[in-house]
């Protein structure tokens, strides 16, 4: 199941995102991709279906997610499917709150870089993103278009798209009988990949499109969320050190932390669309 959402609901100044469509999910490839001017889709984790009320909505008249949100009943539904986890920190990328989560302008501080340790010399990468603003000024985020940007081939080493998440505090949920912060050492990874594709706004009297008027539209197009040059990692040492973490697969570690990063690298020549990304644990 997915939702399609009206676009301009989610940007007004008091945002109240309408659903207008709850559907299955389409089939992957250019088979199924379907038009979304003028909306987004909103997906749900493991397309699992539950019922879409009058009521039920996008975030609350605050412009938030409240944990009665369609997101967070997703996220629930996720977490419910994987009984051995007890929480799960999500971000849908839907507000500027959410985009104020991740790590815009990379230095060399622990967790705001990753360094490839395959290369010599190793080489440092930087955040290389395309999202929304986050703050108070300017502050937006169009849904489901925060993107890996292609990887830069015109400079050696070759620089790879990356998100980065800042620091993810899970020690307030990870208590013991005494109510200690002791931390996790398991953590499952999920995230949810978009394609998109425009085409052409013409509109000719002559020449080869005479007669041809013809509106530019934007197409989305399920895909792999796995594709080729595409990683995603998990760091629990402020992003000293960072381990490579498979779709929906446990990464066990040695010691137990309070504090967990997350990124997503793409190496590829397609810009990959990340329209949310949960962590369980």
């Amino acid at each position: 199941m997915r939702l399609l959402v009206d676009l301009h609901s989610h940007v007004s100044s008091l945002p109240s995102p309408q659903i207008i469509q709850v559907q299955k999910v389409p089939q992957h490839g250019a088979e199924g991709r379907e038009i979304v001017n003028g909306k987004y889709v909103l997906p749900v984790p493991l397309g699992v279906d539950f019922p879409i009320e009058p009521s039920d909505y996008i975030l609350n008249g605050a412009g938030e997610i409240d944990g009665g949100d369609v997101s967070s009943r997703g996220f629930a539904h996720l977490l419910a499917s994987y009984p051995q986890y007890d929480h799960i920190y999500f971000n849908p990328l839907l507000t500027s709150a959410h985009v104020g989560e991740l790590v815009e302008v990379g230095s060399l501080a622990a967790g705001e870089h990753i360094t490839d340790r395959t290369l010599n010399p190793e080489a440092v990468f930087y955040p290389r993103f395309q999202t929304g603003r986050s703050g108070a000024v300017d502050g937006g985020q169009m849904p489901t278009h925060t993107a890996l940007l292609p990887a830069n081939t015109g400079v050696t080493p070759s620089r790879p798209g990356l998100i980065l998440t800042k620091a993810i505090d899970i020690g307030p949920y990870t208590l013991d009988c005494d109510a200690n912060e002791v931390g996790a050492d398991e953590f499952v990874l999920y995230w949810k990949l978009f394609k998109f594709s425009v085409t052409h706004d013409i509109s000719a009297a002559s020449g080869a499109h005479a007669g041809t008027n013809t509106p530019a539209l934007r197409y989305i197009e399920e895909t792999d969320d796995e594709p080729s040059g595409f990683s995603a990692y998990i760091s629990t040492d402020g992003g000293a050190t960072w381990c490579d973490a498979n779709l929906l697969a446990p990464v066990s570690y040695c010691d137990r932390s309070k504090s967990v990063r997350v990124a997503f690298r793409n190496d590829s020549a397609e810009k990959l669309y990340l329209a949310c990304f949960a962590l369980l644990f």
